[in-house]
């Protein structure tokens, strides 16, 4: 836990705009609801966390003090904070980690990939101008890291590297106030990953838009940030973000960006316009513009996607409330309007309510998938029927495919303690459901634990633990 909480030595964020859905109410129930549509209630049963997702799982104060700190920012009342003593559910630690990661402007920076061209935020110069008006010398960064490089980079502590680490310790932690501790610190790495990947459900995030966070949202000098994304948490708060079942992809990458154009960021990105990259607008004043319509409606799109109909109903454009341009769903996607012989988009609240409402489940699909990503390293602990009476002996074998790595197995007593058992092996390969290891539990044992850390059949990094008797 040590490593992970040493990185909570936040600084006090400046004055800046909010740079992704609203950490408390928004991120927290996309993770609330991530976590109960996926494996990792069962999982932590399996794994002795008997609760699950409300198993109490403490984090010793003095253990982590920076970490507590961090956390003593928020209300209590936002139910992802410990009581004095460390303790909360381990459902809580998740959502903490997916609040705490827009908790530095730089790190929030981090949470924007373009798949059209791979990188992350890169605001054009020309925005400074505008920041520094709003807000002085409260300046956001206007260039990041991209996403998906991110969650893995040695700048991030809570990258999944820091995940595999604490959750690797959080099944090989000699004590239940070991594992406890550790599985707290997985969970938060594991919450802030799931942030990152929610951040692309928000078009801005995945055309290069900072601009769209940029927006005056109420009386307050400082209080800028995207209107999609506010809309978003006064319509559905943190309660009322609606449940999905999971999505599955081929790795973790495949969550954020693939090449079959089924990242949560590439449907986002071709699905939606963001804030300032709607069509330009269009000059309909000569019979020629009109004529060349199709074609000027072409030249008008910052992107090829989403694309724009051949034909628009240009004569309820002109009237007061336009016309509406739509998916092939039936969600507002812009209003355009004709007035004075200009086309022109723009999209008004009613229009980004009905996006939002149609990104949240698909946000929340594709995060509990990726939290089933996450833990989908499944040992199974069977009896060896050919030992001795009487002794607890067992077969371990992986649910999938393993490659290369190590397997180390533990005994656990009555009270809970871990011993290991004889030395690390290590693992080539293995098919599902071939053997990679024996044990026999010693005098006293009661349970016998097996994790497994190293690489999948795939190649990707896995952490695969698994318990019996």
């Amino acid at each position: 836990m040590k490593k992970v909480v040493a990185a909570f030595l936040f600084t006090a964020m400046l004055a800046s705009p909010v740079l992704a859905w609203e950490a408390q109410t928004t991120h927290a129930g996309l993770a609330e609801q991530a976590a109960t549509g996926s494996v990792l209630h069962t999982r932590l049963v399996e794994l002795g966390f008997s609760g699950g997702l409300y198993d109490e799982l403490t984090v010793p104060p003095d253990d982590a003090p920076a970490l507590m700190a961090s956390l003593a920012q928020y209300s209590p009342a936002g139910g992802f904070t410990p009581d004095s003593r460390g303790r909360q559910f381990a459902v809580g630690w998740l959502v903490a980690g997916a609040v705490m990661a827009d908790s530095s402007a730089d790190w929030a920076a981090n949470h924007f990939y373009d798949p059209t061209t791979g990188a992350g935020l890169s605001a054009a110069r020309s925005l400074l101008q505008r920041v520094t008006m709003l807000l002085g010398e409260g300046l956001p960064p206007t260039h990041g890291t991209s996403a998906l490089d991110w969650i893995s980079s040695k700048d991030n502590p809570l990258s999944v590297v820091g995940f595999a680490a604490q959750y690797a310790r959080a099944i090989r932690g000699a004590t239940p106030a070991e594992r406890q501790r550790d599985m707290a610190g997985a969970l938060i790495a594991a919450g802030a990953v799931l942030h990152v990947l929610q951040d692309l459900g928000s078009p801005s995030h995945v055309r290069d838009d900072l601009q769209a966070h940029l927006d005056r949202l109420g009386p307050a000098r400082d209080d800028l940030g995207s209107r999609f994304e506010r809309i978003a948490a006064l319509a559905y708060g943190r309660l009322g973000v609606p449940a999905a079942d999971p999505i599955a992809r081929t790795s973790l990458a495949a969550f954020f960006h693939d090449a079959d154009g089924r990242g949560l960021a590439d449907l986002t990105s071709a699905s939606y316009f963001s804030a300032s990259t709607l069509p330009r607008d269009v000059s309909l004043q000569t019979q020629r513009a009109r004529d060349e319509l199709e074609a000027r409606l072409t030249r008008a799109l910052v992107r090829p996607l989403p694309s724009l109909p051949s034909r628009l109903n240009l004569l309820a454009a002109g009237d007061d409330d336009g016309a509406s341009l739509d998916s092939a769903a039936g969600t507002c996607l812009a209003r355009y309007h004709v007035q004075d012989g200009t086309l022109s988009f723009s999209t008004d609240d009613d229009c980004l309510l009905e996006q939002v409402d149609a990104i949240l489940p698909q946000v929340v699909g594709y995060g509990a998938g990726l939290i089933d990503h996450l833990f989908r390293g499944e040992l199974v602990i069977a009896p060896d029927l050919a030992a001795a009476k009487g002794t607890i002996a067992v077969l371990v074998t992986p649910r999938a495919a393993l490659g290369a790595g190590t397997l180390e197995l533990f005994s656990e007593d009555a009270r809970g303690v871990r011993t290991a058992i004889g030395a690390p092996t290590a693992v080539t390969s293995a098919a599902a459901g071939a053997v990679v290891g024996t044990a026999t539990a010693p005098e006293g044992g009661v349970r016998i634990v097996a994790l497994f850390t190293g690489v999948d059949g795939t190649g990707e990094a896995v952490v695969a633990a698994g318990s019996g008797s």
